[in-house]
Formats: C-alpha cells, sequence, structure tokens
C-alpha cells in the first residue's frame, strides 16, 4: 500500500457494495467491483446510484466476475449476503496477498474470526455499516438514508491502518469513525438487525410501521433488551443511552424494507445463521439463554425453508 490513495475491490455490487463503492469512487480512489448476474448490464450501462448525498452515474465502470483474473488493489471490502460465506474462501483466495486489507461490511458474528483463521496473511478490519439502502434493478442502487461506518480491526495490531481507510471514506462524504471494539460493534448492529430486520418478515411490515404499533413496538424492544443481555454476557455491555438512542434513529429513519424483507419477498435465502444462530450460540456458551430471540430465529428458518420450496 504504497499508494497516496489506497485502492479498492468491492465483492458484492449490491445494496451495500454498490454505495460505498460510488462514494469511494467520489472521493477520488480506484474502485473494482465484482458482481454476479449484472455484470454485463454494468459493462454496458455503467452503475447508477441515487441517493440524497447526491446522484451518481458512473460509466465506464471497472467490474469483473469472480472468476475473472482481477488486478490487485490495497483493500477487500466484503459486501456479500453471509448466506455466501460457505463460498467465500475460494471467493477472497485470488485477491488476497500478505499485507491486503479486507474490509468486511457483513453483518453477525464470527465472521470477521473465520476470515482472520482462513487468511492470517490478512489484515482483517471489521465494518459495521448504518445504511438505509436497496438493489432496485441491475446496476442500480437506492440509498434512502443514513450511511455512517464504524470501523474496527480484529487485532489491535492492525489499527494504525484504520487512518487511510477512514481518509478514503471521509473523501466520499461518508462519516466515518474508529470503534474501540469490533466485538462491542458488531453485538451493537445486532441490537437493531435482530428485531428489525426479523418481525419485518415475521409481521410483513416496514420500519415505520414497526415502531408505530404498539404491540410490534414491545417486540422490538423485547428483542433489543436480549441482545443487550447477550452482549453484556459476552464482555461486551452496551452504554448508557444506547438503547434509547437505537430507538429514537429508527423512528427517524425514512420509511425502510430491512434487507431480510427484500430477500424473503424475492425467495433469496434469509441471512439467519450469522444474525441470530451464532449469537444465541456464543450466549448460550456463557450459561444465558434468550428466549425471544430464539423464538424468532425458529420462526424466520421455518419461513426461510417454506418460502424456498423446502
Amino acid at each position: 500500500m504504497t499508494s497516496e490513495r489506497l485502492s479498492f475491490t468491492i465483492l458484492g455490487t449490491g445494496a451495500l457494495g454498490g454505495f460505498y463503492g460510488s462514494r469511494l469512487m467520489q472521493g477520488g480512489s480506484a474502485v473494482r467491483f465484482i458482481a454476479r448476474s449484472d455484470v454485463g448490464h454494468i459493462r454496458r450501462h455503467g452503475l447508477l446510484v441515487d441517493s440524497p448525498l447526491g446522484s451518481r452515474h458512473h460509466f465506464p465502470v471497472e467490474v469483473y466476475h469472480a472468476s475473472d483474473r482481477i488486478p490487485a488493489s490495497d483493500v477487500v471490502c466484503v459486501a456479500l449476503k453471509t448466506t455466501e460465506n460457505h463460498r467465500l474462501a475460494e471467493l477472497l483466495r485470488p485477491l488476497i496477498r500478505d499485507g491486503t486489507l479486507v474490509l468486511n461490511l457483513q453483518n453477525g458474528l464470527t465472521m470477521d474470526e473465520e476470515l482472520g483463521e482462513t487468511f492470517p496473511e490478512a489484515r482483517i478490519i471489521g465494518g459495521v455499516c448504518f445504511l438505509c439502502s436497496n438493489k432496485v434493478g441491475p446496476g442500480h442502487i437506492v440509498h434512502l438514508d443514513y450511511g455512517s461506518v464504524g470501523l474496527a480491526p480484529l487485532d489491535e495490531r492492525d489499527r494504525p491502518h484504520l487512518a487511510r481507510l477512514m481518509q478514503a471514506f471521509c473523501a466520499g462524504g461518508i462519516e466515518v469513525e474508529a470503534l474501540p471494539s469490533l466485538s462491542h460493534a458488531r453485538w451493537r448492529k445486532l441490537a437493531w438487525n435482530i428485531p428489525f430486520n426479523g418481525l419485518s418478515v415475521v409481521l410483513g411490515a416496514d420500519t415505520d410501521v414497526l415502531m408505530a404499533d404498539p404491540d410490534s413496538r414491545r417486540l422490538a424492544e423485547r428483542l433489543i433488551d436480549e441482545v443487550a443481555q447477550g452482549s453484556e454476557a459476552c464482555g461486551c455491555p452496551f452504554e448508557d443511552g444506547f438503547v434509547p438512542h437505537l430507538i429514537g434513529l429508527t423512528e427517524k429513519m425514512t420509511p425502510y424494507a430491512p434487507s431480510m424483507r427484500l430477500d424473503y419477498l424475492a425467495r433469496r435465502e434469509l441471512e439467519i445463521e450469522y444474525i441470530y444462530r451464532r449469537p444465541l450460540r456464543e450466549a448460550a456458551g456463557r450459561g444465558l439463554h434468550l428466549p425471544a430471540i430464539e423464538t424468532l430465529a425458529d420462526q424466520l428458518s421455518f419461513l426461510d425453508r417454506r418460502n424456498r420450496g423446502g
């Protein structure tokens, strides 16, 4: 990483990877995208990102199939759903060399540790995104609200690398901060993902409806309380005021269909393992049972199997 600006390869050109890749390009970084079904469309028509921060049509775009020969980048961003993690080692291996920064933008628990075990030559950085963004068509991303990123290293010896990553995101107009602990950050994000992703599927409602109805709001608050219990049992207690702050952010959020609801409506596999089963496993390993989260995970597993014909 000797160049003045970092270069990035974005693995996954969806709502997350497409949006942040666009902002990094606007900040002057060299960005390569790896896409699947819409590679041809992006090559012919470019990448369109509608956003209150300023809409952009990027053309031409450097986009590849995973099987293509892809030039090396300083940073590889993992922006795939965790349902693809059984393929992650295979997809990442051609992209990683000694010292490559792997910025993992996924949701859930234990993904970062798995990456560190698989690629000891890489430097694993966790990215925690608070973003309302949807992919609405081939090469077309609609950003609705928020967009901040928190960064923390898996190994504290890699913390000095955060500065240049933060500089790249800031140059693209993204609010970014260095977080003191990756484990704390992952649990804090679960406090939103566990209730609102799951309830949006089980109850068939977007965030505004979930917050406006007293019963669904009570369900969400009960789930957040259990996430807080799990987080504390794992040595990552939430600070005073965090939960009311999270509720307030959700109340002010532009009406939003969480990604799990969109996946369900499109009959795609739901991210149950890393967002629900792994936190339940980590809490259980410390003697804590989280019944509301377990019930929601079982409901989601049932609905997911039926929805995909299982």
